[in-house]
């Protein structure tokens, strides 16, 4: 279940920004030619990690020709490292991670400045050509969000043929791997979420390499680190886990804009 919420949020993420794309591409006119300096910008994307996925939104104006300052609001999941997925033998039963205590989620709200390192090459007389490359870094407030994760344990009846399935938490004192059918649906447990504030902090490289200069198309590649002071369980074998670090590549669009 947890996989599909994930595929379903990264089918609709991109179905959204896809409809907001389409609003962008009516503007035909460009700022290359006259050499306008847009001071407004707003950017959707798409995030993949090496423990997740994501979404994100930037909204932020330039501050000086090689500097912009941006507000970012992101919203990404969280695995560990050291989970594996799991499937018993029992007929139609689903996979799991043995050990896994809680589906980890984190939201993001924080500002990240980009410098601009080296312009686009040149313009050809219709298009910008080449790629803009940026270093960003920033960082804010991350609050990170602890759903339970349940499993499905057969608990055999006397008889030693038959049993029944029972939802239950990990607890490693008492279930037995044999035992367990499969996870549990994601529902159950959502109103036992935890929440679990902190901070985060990311630098990278941002690459854009869109024609037009009131369009944007970027490709940033970086690393960030979600720190949680008060700890946040994921697997039994690495419990109130303080730090998240993470390396993240970023597909984003949007457009330039000048507000008067």
């Amino acid at each position: 279940m947890f996989r599909f919420v994930n595929i379903s949020l990264f089918v609709l993420l991109m179905y959204t920004s896809l409809a907001a794309y389409s609003q962008f591409e009516t503007e035909e006119f460009d700022s290359i030619e006259n050499k306008i300096l847009y001071n407004r910008q707003k950017t959707f994307g798409v995030i993949v990690h090496n423990l997740g996925l994501g979404v994100q939104f930037r909204s932020g104006k330039r501050l000086s020709i090689f500097k912009t300052r941006m507000w970012e609001f992101e919203f990404v999941t969280m695995r560990s490292y050291k989970q594996i997925r799991l499937q018993n033998y029992y007929p139609n039963s689903r996979s799991f991670i043995y050990g896994k205590l809680n589906s980890a989620f984190f939201l993001r709200a924080g500002i990240v400045w980009k410098k601009l390192l080296n312009r686009k090459p040149y313009w050809d007389g219709t298009e910008i050509r080449g790629v803009e490359l940026r270093f960003i870094y920033g960082g804010g407030f991350s609050l990170g969000i602890a759903k339970p994760y349940y499993y499905y344990i057969i608990y055999p009846n006397p008889d030693g043929v038959t049993g029944r399935l029972q939802l239950e938490r990990f607890d490693p004192g008492s279930q037995s791997i044999d035992y367990i059918y499969g996870r549990g649906p994601f529902s159950k447990g959502l109103n036992e979420i935890t929440l679990h504030p902190g901070i985060y902090l990311k630098t990278g490289l941002n690459f854009e390499y869109g024609s037009r200069n009131t369009k944007i198309r970027s490709l940033e590649v970086g690393a960030g680190i979600d720190i949680v002071p008060m700890g946040l369980s994921i697997i039994t074998t690495y419990q109130d886990k303080v730090f998240f670090p993470n390396f993240y590549i970023n597909f984003s669009f949007g457009k330039r804009f000048n507000k008067y």
